[in-house]
């Protein structure tokens, strides 16, 4: 017994019958009991099929597995793993070449990989699809074109917070970007490229600076080196960490914020709501994204194919976060746009 032919004795899609394993939530009850019904009538459990082949256990590949956004990530895929009984590994790279990574993967044995990786290549991709082994890319990389992918528009959420702060009179937006995170900075600066050409202006993308890290003290550090100079009108930080240590440098010589220069972040940290001014951020939906990859990955465990041969790709998009720290001035706490 499988899920297609579930799906023919319910008289429903293999889609619905999916659905009903991984998103009950989303399936009409009346559809939900009468296909649970079936399943029960005919013995079929999804977590059991192929037990004896599967350890119950998937993992998370991630190049940042430290980070907020990575840690929010993860919550999303063990809410979805947690229905199934299914154990989560977070595996962070390290540094370690990809291949190497894949086939320490494959040899634990995993039942599926959800891969965050700004640079999986294609070639790579392909050994896990030789090895057998399902997997989901939860970044956008080169791989993504060619296998099924899930990921968050960094460029539309850059976008959007650069449409704000040049809507609020803020010319010179400088870019303050993690060296180690290319294509969140890419990113960041197409957004302000679309921004400033959608505002009438001459596209230069910003001053770009680069941090050697992500946390406070390399956004420090990067505000004293902007203050032995012109100050711009908005700094954009690729990370709330980033934006909070700018903002305690400029603070620390009495220079306003956002009076004398806005500060933004990208990553809606949970402090960025009680630090001193609230922080302006984007929110990335980081957590829903782990949810929609895990139940990427898990149809595919359970061999639930797709409508057809196309790989699945799904945009995720951020939502801005409007507090005080860019000069919003409206009698409000938190706008969301």
């Amino acid at each position: 017994m499988n899920v297609r032919e579930i799906a023919k004795l319910a008289n429903v899609s293999i889609a619905t019958v999916s659905r009903v394993i991984n998103r009950p939530e989303v399936v009409q009850p009346e559809t939900r009991a009468h296909v649970l019904s079936v399943m029960r009538a005919h013995n079929y459990n999804p977590a059991a099929r192929g037990a004896a082949a599967r350890t119950g256990s998937i993992c998370l590949l991630a190049e940042h597995a430290g980070d907020y956004l990575i840690q929010r990530l993860l919550f999303g895929v063990e809410s979805v793993a947690a229905r199934r009984d299914c154990s989560v590994y977070l595996c962070g790279t390290g540094g370690r070449p990809e291949d190497e990574l894949l086939r320490a993967a494959i040899g634990q044995r995993f039942d599926g990989l959800i891969i965050c990786s700004s640079s999986l290549g294609a070639e790579s991709a392909a050994r896990l699809v030789n090895a057998h082994m399902p997997f989901v890319l939860a970044e956008r990389c080169p791989a993504a074109a060619h296998f099924n992918a899930c990921y968050v528009n960094f460029e539309e959420g850059a976008y959007r917070m650069a449409r704000h702060l040049l809507e609020l009179g803020r010319k010179r937006l400088w870019l303050l970007t993690n060296e180690h995170r290319p294509n969140v900075a890419a990113s960041m600066q197409e957004g302000l490229l679309r921004a400033q050409r959608a505002a009438g202006l001459e596209p230069d993308g910003g001053r770009v600076l680069r941090a050697s890290e992500n946390g406070v003290h390399a956004g420090y550090e990067a505000a004293l080196e902007v203050l032995a100079g012109s100050l711009p009108d908005a700094i954009f930080a690729a990370s709330d960490e980033l934006a909070f240590g700018f903002m305690k440098a400029l603070l620390e010589h009495e220079v306003g914020v956002p009076d004398e220069i806005a500060v933004t972040g990208f990553t809606d940290s949970p402090t960025a709501g009680i630090v001193t001014p609230e922080l302006t951020t984007v929110e990335q939906p980081t957590h829903r994204l782990g949810m929609v990859a895990a139940r990427m990955l898990f149809d595919m465990i359970d061999g639930i194919p797709a409508a057809d041969t196309t790989p699945q790709e799904i945009v995720l998009l951020p939502k801005l976060k409007i507090r005080a720290s860019c000069g919003n001035r409206r009698h409000i706490n938190t706008l969301f746009e």
